[in-house]
């Protein structure tokens, strides 16, 4: 009776979550039926009757795609390698190192996280153009790295605090510097949350809009691809959903690339960074 009440259990559990898999797909299927369909007009939620691939051949013709995607992946790989250089230091200095203010400190960058975005946006286009950045990638990768590295410095200092503290009592007892320690012993230790750092980084830069449509204006190739996308559905370019899914298909394989890449790493690194907060 015991066996069959686990077995039934079992069973609905792959059943709820076979449906919440099929509830999650659907869209994401009906896109790519929508990117190869042919005189999609509208987004109703009729599937097309003709496919064809001239919705992707159009997306190079017709648009900036590859500037936009471009652009994306200077600002998504530069914030990424900003992120985990800042992360890795600053995550250390917390977890390892004792210092005045170090709690106030940490509880500031939890504060800060509170407010949203939108709130700055006004100060953030004010520095803008005051330091002659409208327009400029550079300007998107500084705030961007800044953005995700205070977020992620919260979830890293959990992963940070499970090394045990003798490790680097022992490598600095075999002559090694604070620095030497940092990045030869404990980050190699930490190869696990510093994907997690990676991945979030990337994707918090590659996805982010608010931002970039304000200080990306001028010209299509400047854009990044979330604001092209925009652009495509809102633009000079009209409405052409088939397009738009299309460029939504091949805008995302950077990141699916990215991601297993790294999956292995990925999922250690969240499951073992929330143990200590």
């Amino acid at each position: 009776m015991k066996k069959s009440r686990i077995h039934l259990k079992k069973l609905i559990a792959h059943f709820f979550l076979l449906g919440l898999t099929i509830i999650t797909l659907i869209p994401f299927l009906y896109i790519i039926l929508i990117a190869f369909g042919k005189n999609v007009v509208g987004t109703s939620a009729t599937i097309p009757k003709e496919y064809t691939l001239n919705n992707f051949s159009r997306l190079f013709v017709e648009t900036k795609f590859l500037s936009w995607i471009q652009n994306s992946l200077v600002i998504a790989f530069s914030t990424m390698v900003i992120s985990v250089i800042f992360v890795s230091i600053t995550v250390y200095v917390f977890s390892r190192m004792k210092f005045h203010g170090r709690e106030k400190l940490f509880q500031f960058i939890l504060l800060i996280q509170i407010f949203p975005l939108t709130l700055s946006m006004v100060s953030i286009f004010s520095i803008f153009v005051n330091l002659g950045i409208i327009n400029d990638l550079k300007g998107l990768v500084l705030l961007n790295s800044t953005i995700s590295s205070a977020g992620l410095v919260l979830l890293a200092k959990g992963y940070f605090d499970t090394i045990p503290y003798e490790i680097d009592e022992a490598a600095m007892m075999d002559g090694a510097s604070r620095l030497q320690t940092c990045f030869r012993v404990i980050l190699p230790l930490a190869k696990p949350m510093m994907a997690v750092v990676a991945i979030q980084s990337f994707v918090i830069a590659y996805n982010e809009y608010a931002i970039a449509s304000t200080v990306m204006t001028e010209g299509l190739t400047s854009m990044p691809l979330a604001v092209g996308l925009q652009s495509m559905i809102t633009g000079q370019f009209g409405t052409n959903w088939s397009m738009y899914c299309a460029a939504a298909i091949l805008g995302s394989i950077p990141m699916i690339i990215l991601f297993y890449s790294l999956q292995k790493y990925f999922i250690g690194g969240l499951t073992e960074g929330s143990i200590k907060m």
